[in-house]
């Protein structure tokens, strides 16, 4: 199994998923930390397709992704994770990620927010891009206009990243930033303290994937639920059955998410809240 970060809390969850499916058929899994790099990736598969690994758990692909079409021109079975492709052939588990920015973005206008900004993932990633259009379209359906102002793509999942795009988005004062993942709304939550912009009476913060530490924070965050645990799993039969060369009833899962509202979200102060 391909990972980008075995670091960022979001994965362990899928990994013990597929490992626990895995070994249920007799099956063993193998991991690999790519740190999101081109050429890491192509090492590992390499070194896998030496060691005769049977198939390839990718949570790694990017939607112009050279190692992907490799494996694909080897028809070697592969079943994406988390992160999908452009090839609509290509089997893989996902969120549904138009839905969960649809509900992050309806939960905040109900609290009366009219000014949401919105740190993307990487653009390169179906995450990114998916949950971006999401945003953008789900404003509309709110009757809100999507201002380029109130938009950052961040460099790479991640705290840091987060931090970054949340310094700029500051200065055009968003009353709530909806991120792209919890790790970003971390750094967000980093650059609204160190500004003075308390969370949530001056600014409401929603991520996405409820990795365990996120509801121990002050205030804990509110965030759209991945059922990692359930995606690692799906993603193992499904590769299991191409190795054995079963039936696939579908070769795209998209699962849904649970928005949890906690501390970090509020309605906004009085004098922003939008004239009915």
């Amino acid at each position: 199994m391909l990972v980008p970060d075995i670091t960022n809390p979001f994965f362990p969850p899928i990994i013990r998923g597929a490992e626990e499916a895995a070994r249920e058929r007799g099956y063993e899994l193998v991991l690999c930390n790519t740190d999101d790099e081109t050429e890491r990736e192509k090492a590992s598969l390499r070194v896998l397709r030496e060691r005769q690994a049977d198939g390839l758990l990718i949570a790694t692909s990017r939607m112009a992704d050279a190692t992907l079409a490799s494996v694909r021109r080897e028809r070697f079975p592969f079943v994406l994770v988390n992160r999908g492709s452009r090839v609509p052939e290509d089997p893989a588990v996902e969120v549904n990620n138009a839905r969960a920015a649809s509900e992050i973005v309806a939960h905040l206008v109900d609290l009366g927010h009219t000014r949401i900004a919105h740190i993307a993932g990487p653009l390169s990633t179906t995450t990114g891009a998916e949950r971006a259009v999401g945003y953008r379209d789900a404003l509309r359906a709110h009757g809100l206009t999507a201002d380029v102002t109130l938009t950052a793509e961040a460099a790479a999942y991640s705290d840091d990243a987060g931090y970054a795009a949340a310094k700029h988005l500051l200065g055009a004062a968003p009353t709530a930033i909806f991120a792209a993942n919890d790790l970003l709304a971390l750094g967000a939550l980093r650059a609204a303290r160190e500004s003075g912009v308390r969370v949530p009476s001056d600014l409401s913060l929603v991520g996405v994937n409820d990795i365990p530490m996120v509801a121990l924070l002050d205030p804990p965050l509110t965030t759209a639920r991945v059922p990692q645990r359930e995606m690692g799993a799906i993603a193992a039969r499904m590769l299991i059955g191409l190795i054995e060369r079963e039936p696939m009833a579908e070769r795209r899962v998209l699962l849904d998410t649970k928005l949890v509202v906690r501390g970090s979200t509020a309605a906004p102060r009085s004098s922003d809240r939008r004239v009915a």
